[in-house]
């Protein structure tokens, strides 16, 4: 699958591994994660080198993940310490080892990093403010859409009206003020509102600037695909983008507040779960019908001026595709 590289990405809520291996598709690739006795998560090629079983079929145990084949044992380093064919004193070959990947556990995810190995890792991206003080609730979806759509749909401003218009999108208000966007090498911020249509034009560029200046963006995405809405000061909606293949994307949605009364929040986040779940799926009808599925291809789309965060994101994308980030970065963007 073709991703800008040099990134973590987020692949899994952490509660999702545990001591029993876990098999799925991240990135194109069929993975396997798990965790050592210690609680440390694992991240292999869920192939064993041997004759090709799903290592998620097997076991872990102790710090070992065994072969559900032939019991090839593979410690967190992907090193195969017991071929029993061979015996306790047998020679295992160098080649008969697992491809893994660094792994970072962080904010309740798991995040695997896409790229080059070094020996200093960045920091995982997430919203600094977000760190303390809040509680979350989650609901998980998959669509059938290639990534790129996914996230450009949370960018895209002058939709409400039309497919929300029997929930977020009610009342009409159908003209964007706006977006007034910053982009950079850290992502993209958007500052907008909407309103009806009573025949005044759009607010200037230079208007939404000034009334921009100080405050938080309504929307903004750390590449390479983490979302926040600000809905209120003490109420927000964060979204990992989780690219499973070419097809397929994960949403990790979350709701974040600071009710900390569980007999308050437990039924909060369930109840905004629920209209979460709803809204998401109002997108959904139309997404999955976007050609081509990846925007990168979609040469033929004719993109206007409320799209302004939608062509960055295109255009910061198609310079991260093609070069490494760390060049990227180095470059000033």
């Amino acid at each position: 699958m073709r991703v800008p590289e040099d990134h973590w990405y987020p692949v899994l809520d952490s509660r999702e591994v545990r001591r029993r291996p876990l098999g799925c598709e991240r990135l194109g690739r069929r993975l396997v994660f798990w965790r050592t006795s210690d609680g440390r998560a694992q991240a292999h090629l869920d192939r064993c080198p041997h004759l090709g079983a799903a290592l998620s079929g097997g076991q872990v145990r102790g710090d070992r993940l065994v072969c559900p084949f032939h019991g090839l044992e593979f410690d967190a380093g992907g090193v195969c310490r017991h071929l029993p064919a061979v015996g306790r004193a047998g020679r295992i070959a160098d080649n008969m080892a697992l491809k893994g990947f660094p792994l970072r556990e962080a904010h309740g995810l798991l995040w695997l990093w896409h790229g080059a190995p070094r020996d200093v890792y960045p920091e995982v991206p997430y919203f600094a403010e977000l760190s303390e003080g809040w509680r979350y609730g989650t609901v998980t979806a998959d669509w059938p859409v290639h990534y790129s759509r996914a996230i450009e749909n949370q960018l895209d401003v002058a939709h409400l009206a039309f497919v929300h218009r029997t929930s977020i999108g009610a009342g009409g208000q159908s003209l964007v003020d706006g977006p007034h966007v910053e982009a950079d090498r850290r992502g993209i911020r958007v500052w907008v509102s909407n309103r009806r249509d009573d025949g005044r034009s759009p607010h200037s560029a230079a208007q939404l600037a000034a009334a921009s200046a100080g405050t938080e963006p309504t929307l903004t995405l750390l590449f390479p695909g983490l979302w926040r809405l600000n809905i209120r000061p003490r109420l927000k909606n964060v979204i990992a983008f989780v690219p499973v293949n070419e097809r397929t994307t994960r949403y990790y949605l979350r709701v974040y507040h600071r009710h900390r009364n569980p007999l308050i929040a437990r039924p909060f986040e369930a109840l905004m779960g629920i209209a979460n779940r709803f809204i998401l799926n109002q997108d959904r009808r139309v997404v999955v019908t976007q050609t081509p599925a990846d925007s990168a291809e979609a040469r033929g789309d004719r993109l206007i001026g409320t799209d302004l965060a939608i062509s960055q994101y295109r255009r910061l994308q198609a310079e991260l595709l093609a070069r490494p980030a760390e060049r990227w970065q180095a470059a000033g963007r």
